[in-house]
């Protein structure tokens, strides 16, 4: 009773960060834009919220003992993904939102409206997976390492059977539609880099998965494809 009443503490409280980190970034997003009356924005803002918070309650309800993982420190996280995971982190939760707010504000030129809804669209789409990817993986930490001491196994079900890396896919398709919805080159050059970054990690966490879990590379033979079916 105790381990688990400590398990749902750190559940808790790093649910908590997240939602601040997200309650932050929104902040930043409207102090930057100077208005709460932007229909992109607030079309946007919405989904990002609601997607988030859904895929948050999912996380308490299945998988207490993966959020109170990722709450602590972990020595066995690999250089490379605390370099790759700072820059994605202030990326994406920060740098896009401040920069997608100076575009409303300035009044940077914009794609045709039609690229919004098509944004819009894959917002959900990233959402979706996001959630499926977490709903199956109760190894959905937010550092690339071999949980040893979570006893780490390969996840072959679900999205797994897609791609090898769900989770990340579904941020490649986030900061795509991020770009769609906007429409702006510096939100674009933003998500650039999350891509880059992300894709990085993706190769380099692959590559620790398949010489150090067991299992993990006949799954790769299995399942083929990283990130995107037919492409890499």
């Amino acid at each position: 009773m105790e381990i688990e009443k400590e398990v749902r503490q750190g559940a808790i409280k790093h649910l908590v960060r997240l939602v601040f980190q997200r309650i932050i970034g929104v902040g930043l997003f409207f102090i930057a834009a100077g208005t709460f009356s932007n229909t992109r924005g607030l079309i946007y803002i919405t989904l990002y919220l609601v997607s988030s918070f859904i895929g948050i309650i999912i996380m308490f309800n299945m998988h207490k003992e993966t959020l109170n993982a990722r709450e602590q420190t972990k020595h066995s996280t690999r250089l490379w993904d605390k370099i790759l995971l700072t820059i994605i982190w202030l990326s994406a939760f920060f740098m896009i939102y401040i920069i997608a707010g100076l575009g409303i504000r300035l009044e940077w030129s914009l794609l045709p409206i039609q690229w919004f809804y098509v944004g819009i669209v894959m917002c959900l789409v990233s959402g979706v997976f996001s959630i499926w990817s977490v709903m199956g993986n109760k190894h959905f930490e937010g550092t690339s390492r071999i949980q040893s001491d979570r006893e780490h196994t390969v996840i072959t079900t679900g999205a797994y059977r897609i791609v090898r890396h769900p989770g990340y896919s579904s941020l490649v398709i986030w900061a795509i539609a991020t770009f769609l919805v906007f429409g702006t080159l510096a939100v674009g050059i933003v998500s650039f880099v999350i891509i880059v970054a992300t894709c990085m990690r993706t190769y380099f966490e692959d590559k620790m998965l398949k010489e150090e879990l067991e299992g993990y590379l006949e799954y790769s033979h299995k399942t083929r494809y990283r990130l995107l079916p037919f492409v890499w």
